[in-house]
């Protein structure tokens, strides 16, 4: 990628050689009215459909100070700057490279769907507690497949102990690693896949074939997880382990539920 850009960066100089910079407009107010554009924003209308489910997860924070613009990402970190020039457009303002003088964001009018700001992409206005959410459902299901992934060589190896086997809660530890090796599989697939979209994941491979079934498996490991649980109910079960059960099983089972809503769960990408 970044080969990539420096061609691009070279054919456009020597396209453009010889050329004056046209000079940077004049310095503009900001609009009235504009706070309300203040907030959280997501991707609203995607490159590619087939990655809307993560792609989504994008946040963005659009906030006004010292006469700008400014877009942070998700963990708070201060991104880019954006210099009004006249009405609700705004210009790009880098640090490193001289600023270009047209404009590249537009405040959209607000409509029946809500409030739209087009950056690159068309992004939309969420609520504040929308966004929390979301960060802390994601942050819960990460931390929840890292506990399984980093617990589970000593539950492997608690196995080969005779004094350790606990056949009770042997299920409520297998099924959610299950499901996140599962995931794992699927989500390195779709990378590999992604080198050669087309003939890999358009058509019946390896590949797509490898993420119908890893997928499948993850919903099917994470609805088995919670009848494991639900069936120990009745057995002598160690208090940190049932607990620990449920916290992982509950993000197991949101996440399913999530990939079943936007159809990733069992995803055919060559129909």
């Amino acid at each position: 990628m970044g080969a990539f850009g420096k061609i691009g960066e070279a054919i456009r100089a020597y396209v453009t050689r010889g050329l004056t910079r046209p000079s940077l407009p004049a310095a503009a107010q900001l609009p009235a009215g504009i706070q309300p554009y203040a907030g959280w924003y997501e991707p609203a209308s995607p490159r590619g459909e087939l990655t809307r489910f993560i792609d989504r997860f994008g946040l963005h924070r659009v906030y006004f100070e010292h006469g700008n613009m400014v877009v942070s990402n998700m963990i708070g970190r201060r991104g880019q700057s954006f210099a009004p020039v006249g009405g609700e457009q705004f210009r790009f303002l880098p640090k490193e490279v001289p600023a270009p003088p047209i404009a590249t964001v537009v405040l959209i009018e607000p409509n029946a769907e809500g409030r739209f700001i087009f950056l690159g992409t068309t992004w939309k206005h969420v609520p504040t507690w929308f966004a929390a959410a979301e960060a802390v459902l994601v942050v819960s299901f990460l931390l929840a497949a890292f506990s399984v992934l980093f617990y589970a060589p000593f539950w492997i190896f608690g196995g080969f102990i005779r004094g350790r086997r606990r056949p009770a809660e042997r299920a409520m530890r297998l099924l959610p690693l299950i499901a996140v090796l599962s995931l794992i599989a699927g989500l390195s697939l779709f990378v590999q896949g992604g080198n050669d979209a087309i003939a890999r994941l358009g058509n019946l491979t390896v590949w797509s074939l490898g993420i119908f079934l890893t997928t499948l498996i993850f919903g099917v490991a994470s609805l088995a997880s919670a009848l494991a649980l639900w069936l120990a109910r009745e057995h002598k079960i160690r208090s940190r382990v049932r607990w620990f059960s449920v916290a992982v099983t509950s993000a197991l089972l949101i996440a399913t539920a999530y990939f079943a809503y936007w159809g990733v769960i069992g995803i055919r990408t060559w129909a």
